[in-house]
C-alpha cells in the first residue's frame, strides 16, 4: 500500500475509535478498531524503515556529496596535489607521499593544536584517496 492509503486508513480508525457513533454498543468495536490501528501503524513503519533501508545506494551518495560528507573529483585530486588525468599509480604515490608528511604520529611530540590539524589533514587526504580511488581504481 503507499503511504497515502495507510494515512488515510489510520485517520478514518482514529476518527471511529473517538467518534460517538458505535456499530456495537459496548466497547468491543473501539477494541477492534484500536488494535487495526495498531496492526497498520506497525506495518506502517516497518514498511517505511525497509524503504530506508534498502534505498540506499546512489541516492544516498548523491546525498552526502551534496551535505559536504564526500569531496567531488576534482577537490580529491586538489588535495593530493595531482592533475585530473593523472594515472593511477601516480595518484598512489602522492597519497603515501602526504600521509607521510602529515600522519598524527610524525607529529607526536608537537602541541595538541598542531596534532588536531595533522589529524584533519589525514582524514582529509584519506577521503580524498577514497573518492579517486571510487573513480579510478584498480
Amino acid at each position: 500500500m503507499t503511504n497515502f492509503t495507510y494515512y488515510i486508513l489510520i485517520i478514518i480508525l482514529i476518527l471511529y475509535i473517538v467518534s460517538p457513533l458505535d456499530l456495537h454498543p459496548l466497547i468491543f468495536d473501539d477494541l477492534i478498531a484500536s488494535g487495526v490501528l495498531y496492526y497498520i501503524w506497525q506495518k506502517f513503519t516497518k514498511q517505511k524503515g525497509q524503504r530506508n533501508y534498502y534505498s540506499r545506494g546512489r541516492s544516498q551518495t548523491n546525498t552526502k556529496m551534496e551535505s559536504g560528507n564526500e569531496m567531488s573529483l576534482e577537490d580529491a585530486h586538489k588535495r593530493l596535489h595531482v592533475n585530473a588525468d593523472a594515472p593511477w599509480e601516480e595518484v598512489q604515490k602522492a597519497y603515501k607521499e602526504r600521509m607521510a608528511k602529515s600522519h598524527p604520529d610524525k607529529v607526536s611530540h608537537l602541541s595538541e593544536e598542531l596534532q588536531k590539524k595533522a589529524e584533519e589533514l589525514t582524514l582529509e587526504i584519506n577521503k580524498a584517496f577514497n573518492t579517486i580511488k571510487r573513480y579510478k581504481g584498480s
